[in-house]
């Protein structure tokens, strides 16, 4: 008699602490999480109210995950140790605790985290912000001639250094044009050409030759440096 009743108590304490479990995970905000609807490559999370959730307060949590699909699962994990996932192959509904803390947390399908996944943020989140790179230098500018007559000249034809150089180039000859070649570069202007044109090139380290397309003997070289 005496066992019939301790064994009777055991199962009403059993109850009672079932039931008191059950009414604390109840109070707790419920976040909804949905993956493979109709087999689709889909996973969503959405708070108590229907919305996808972005961001949310610390604090205890019921985690309700509907798993429609036998290739993909649920896998939510992030700050404070919370990992908690269903099975890829099966389906059905599972349900978590989950105690959150200040962070970022992850949801992914993990057969297909490359385009199944999202995150949310918990309480105080520190970013670190890149600073934005530089903006680059312009290219130095070189002024560059040839005509009326016998004349090519090219400025500065010195001091150069190896990077983005902008020149312009007056032609003034309609029977000669003006050539630059060396490392990496070819430019000429045609032969019946009168007018100006601007060339953006890189220069590398090393010679090149400018001055008349037709006559050799109009043909002068400077030197880029590293």
């Amino acid at each position: 008699m005496r066992v019939g009743v301790s064994i009777a108590a055991l199962v009403a304490g059993l109850a009672l602490l079932a039931g008191a479990a059950a009414a604390s995970r109840a109070d707790n905000p419920v976040l909804t999480g949905d993956v493979g609807i109709g087999d689709s490559f889909a996973i969503q999370l959405k708070d108590a109210s229907g919305q996808p959730v972005t961001h949310l307060d610390p604090g205890t949590y019921t985690l309700l995950v509907h798993d429609h699909s036998t290739f993909h699962d649920f896998h939510l994990f992030g700050p404070g140790g919370v990992d908690v996932s269903t099975n890829v192959e099966s389906t059905g509904d599972s349900t978590f605790t989950i105690a959150l803390t200040d962070g970022t947390y992850f949801f992914q399908c993990d057969p297909h985290s490359g385009q199944m996944k999202g995150k949310f943020t918990v309480g105080t989140v520190t970013t670190t912000t890149t600073p934005a790179p530089a903006p680059a230098p312009p290219p130095t500018a070189v002024a560059a001639a040839i005509g009326p007559g016998a004349k090519v000249s090219l400025v500065p034809a010195s001091g150069l250094s190896a990077g983005r150089f902008a020149i312009k180039v007056a032609d003034r000859s309609a029977t000669d044009g003006f050539r630059v070649a060396g490392p990496g570069v070819a430019k000429a202007t045609g032969i019946a050409f009168k007018g100006t044109v601007t060339w953006r090139v890189t220069l590398k380290a090393g010679r090149y030759t400018f001055g008349s397309v037709r006559h050799a003997g109009l043909r002068h070289s400077f030197v880029v440096g590293s």
